[in-house]
Order: structure tokens, then C-alpha cells, then sequence
């Protein structure tokens, strides 16, 4: 199941986690998985946090679309950095040196 098929373009089409979960008849924790499952073969599926945010493709308006991707990717990065930080006491207290942490991608598959 392709969740990209359920999906509308631009962010005032955003379809909550919720619903989307109930139209494709999976959990939200399969749901998720079924998204990441997609970006990682390369599908451009955005988030929009709160009340009126959800999932959606990029607009196909192309000033608007740029700023839908520029405002997802600056969030999911600030979530990295947070992640990142959330982990570094456990890192030390492992004597994991800083940069050691090994990052892997697993594109296309």
C-alpha cells in the first residue's frame, strides 16, 4: 500500500494521522512505519504539526511548494538536533566519543 496515493497536495490539504490511519485501515504506529517506508525510497511525503497540520504532498504551485519543504525540513531537522542532544549523556556515560555515532541511510530499500 502506497500511503502517497491518499495523500493531497499542499498543506491546507493535510490529512491528519488519525484519519489517515482509519481511511488505510492501519494503526498509527504502522502508518508511520508505512511512511518512513516511502521516504526512504524516496517519496516526499511532509508533516505539518498542530491543529490543522497532518500529511500531504508538496503543492504543485512551485513558490508554495518550496516553502512547504523548507518548513518541513527545518523542523524534522531541529527534531534531529533535539534527538541528538536528548542522547549525548548516554553517549558519555558509554564513553561514546562525540561524532562516533554511526548514521546509516538505507535508501531504496
Amino acid at each position: 500500500m502506497q500511503i502517497s496515493n491518499f495523500l493531497g497536495r499542499g498543506a491546507e490539504n493535510a490529512i491528519s494521522a488519525a484519519t489517515l490511519a482509519a481511511v488505510t485501515h492501519t494503526t498509527p504506529r504502522e502508518l508511520r512505519r508505512l511512511i518512513m517506508d516511502e521516504r526512504k525510497r524516496g517519496a516526499l511525503i511532509l508533516y505539518q504539526p498542530g491543529g490543522r497540520g497532518g500529511y500531504f504532498l508538496p503543492s504543485r504551485d512551485e513558490e508554495q511548494a518550496q516553502r512547504e519543504v523548507s518548513e518541513f525540513y527545518h523542523t524534522q531537522a531541529a527534531r534531529c538536533r533535539n534527538g541528538f542532544a536528548a542522547i549525548a549523556p548516554a553517549g558519555q556515560f558509554l564513553k561514546i566519543p562525540v561524532g562516533q555515532l554511526k548514521i546509516t541511510t538505507t535508501k531504496g530499500k
